[in-house]
């Protein structure tokens, strides 16, 4: 690489990091998000050890965000995160929003008509 790539190198670096920072961030939104779902969740939509369990996992993969953006602060160069990595934590912002969809699907057959 020439003298002349650098300034496309630090942008396509300051890109990716940009980019790389949205994702966690949303990672983190939908794991609080899941947080406060659980807080709230009848039984009778998930049991309480199955609240349990899933509330265990929301804040392993909270740990595991965490972890990512201290590798990446600490980090000189740009990163990149693996999807392999990313899987679990997208299975687990999927889970999020079908417990959302249950618990409204709840209210709705509770609604008065």
């Amino acid at each position: 690489m020439n003298a002349d790539d650098a300034p496309l190198k630090q942008e396509a670096g300051a890109l990716m990091e940009s980019l790389l920072t949205s994702l966690l961030d949303d990672f983190d939104h939908w794991f609080q998000r899941g947080e406060q779902l659980l807080e709230n969740c009848p039984a009778s939509v998930v049991s309480h050890d199955d609240q349990r369990a899933f509330l265990d996992r929301l804040r392993e993969g909270q740990r595991a965000v965490a972890a990512t953006r201290a590798l990446v602060k600490a980090s000189s160069q740009p990163m990149a995160v693996s999807m392999e990595a990313m899987t679990p934590w997208h299975g687990l912002v999927t889970e999020v929003w079908g417990l959302a969809a249950r618990i409204g699907g709840a209210r709705a057959d509770q609604a008065p008509s």
